[in-house]
């Protein structure tokens, strides 16, 4: 049986989960929010947020201002490095995955996310 992520609890969610509700995304679905963004480094990147179920999932990839599709984001979770995952702010999920020499920062969580717009598309 597959777990929802649509509640707010999300203690025991992982890797594979977080690769799960990005598969049922598909690759041809507008985010809700996507932009580039520079990080206190100048180090450019590219960032996508999508609001499934009563949570919200979020994404972003460092050192490209490409538009990165939810179905390479599941192959950076399948093939990368995973430098860190688990709980994020109590009732989120966040880790970072190093991938074809790009950070994949991963995160989910009950609130809408609020990021500094450098250029949103």
């Amino acid at each position: 049986m597959r777990k929802s992520y649509g509640t707010n609890c999300v203690s025991d969610m992982t890797l594979a989960d977080y690769a799960d509700v990005l598969r049922t995304i598909n690759d041809t679905d507008p985010p809700f929010f996507e932009g580039d963004y520079k990080n206190d480094f100048g180090v450019a990147g590219y960032r996508a947020y999508y609001h499934v179920g009563n949570n919200w999932f979020w994404y972003s990839v460092s050192d490209t201002t490409a538009i990165v599709l939810p179905s390479k984001v599941v192959e950076a979770i399948e093939k990368g490095r995973v430098d860190r995952a688990g709980i994020f702010k109590e009732n989120g999920f966040e880790a970072t995955i190093r991938f074809e020499n790009q950070s994949y920062m991963l995160n989910m969580g009950s609130k809408r996310p609020q990021f500094r717009t450098t250029h949103a598309r």
